[in-house]
């Protein structure tokens, strides 16, 4: 399974579906027809051209939140026309700390005539909400330093939280594998692996690794494959074990595998995607990932630099 990473962005957050409260007052209108309102306690000055604003966002559709960022670090945008949408623009720089920012857009308008349909969930006529909330506004030389600031501060608090969290991770595992009677193995790091075929030699860090893979909860819903076509990719996944190109248990479990086996990998979600989570997958979820392993070899060698050569001869 793939180790996603994400990045927040404000032309991403633009097509998002969120939000908290309505606010009071009524909502203006931008140009492409996106509503939007601003909640201000009208202190400090507005963020000037090239500062940036340091936020947290939530999206929510009806009473479902379908992301937020509070559980992460802030996210950074800077304030440049080059940078954001126009109607993205034209809110943010009328902003000021501890400004809040509603937006709503019909669902009618978000996918209309869009690549992607309309989720069987949603209801044209519905409207697709987003609240920021300001949390301090930055000089572009001094905003690096915060993000790394913040980013080591969720890093120690994360720390914290997987301590806790591993010792619940496993004895839901343990009473979920004992419940189903499946004979597992558990590895140091924490996964169960479930070995239903036996295969060649177990791949090792460094080689690479080719599977067919389902992953499903634990209640039994899939929710990524590329053995099943309705995920709209069936071709094997192939990374290099030890690397950092899957999630930890994914690495940890494949390491008990060979060529040719099959199983199941029962992930804590601390070796998952831990408090974070991702897309479907809620945060501190642990995962189950039924396996057939195609192939185990050597990764290439990275291709051979040739020395260059200087293009006139150096002087004698």
């Amino acid at each position: 399974m793939k180790k996603i990473t994400w990045i927040g962005s404000i032309v991403a957050v633009a097509f998002g579906l969120s939000s908290c409260s309505s606010g009071s007052g009524p909502y203006k209108k931008t140009a492409s027809g996106m509503e939007y309102k601003i909640i201000s306690n009208g202190k400090g000055s507005p963020i000037a051209y090239g500062e940036v604003m340091k936020f947290h966002f939530a999206q929510k559709y009806k009473d479902s939140t379908m992301k937020d960022t509070y559980s992460q670090p802030p996210q950074y945008q800077p304030i440049d026309s080059t940078q954001l949408p126009p109607e993205y623009y034209g809110i943010f720089k009328e902003v000021r700390k501890g400004d809040s920012i509603i937006t709503r857009i019909l669902t009618d308008s978000v996918f209309k005539g869009g690549m992607t349909a309309m989720p069987p969930e949603f209801k044209k006529g519905e409207y697709l909400l987003t609240t920021f909330k300001i949390l301090d506004i930055l000089k572009a030389d001094s905003a690096q330093a915060d993000f790394a600031g913040e980013v080591q501060k969720f890093r120690e608090q994360d720390s914290i939280h997987a301590i806790a969290q591993k010792t619940k991770d496993d004895k839901i595992l343990q009473d979920y594998i004992a419940a189903n009677n499946i004979k597992a193995t558990k590895t140091e790091e924490g996964t169960y692996v479930e070995i239903q075929q036996a295969g060649g030699e177990p791949g090792k860090d460094g080689q690479s690794v080719s599977v067919k893979y389902t992953g499903k909860f634990l209640d039994g819903a899939a929710f990524d494959s590329n053995v099943d076509s309705s995920f709209h990719h069936t071709e094997p996944y192939t990374f290099t074990l030890g690397t950092g190109g899957s999630i930890k248990g994914f690495d940890d479990g494949l390491r008990l595998l060979g060529k040719g086996a099959k199983g199941r990998l029962f992930i804590p979600s601390v070796l998952g995607y831990g408090s974070q989570g991702s897309g479907k997958i809620k945060p501190n979820t642990n995962l189950m990932f039924e396996i057939e392993v195609l192939d185990v070899k050597d990764a290439p060698a990275p291709p051979q630099q040739l020395p260059v050569r200087p293009a006139v001869p150096p002087k004698k």
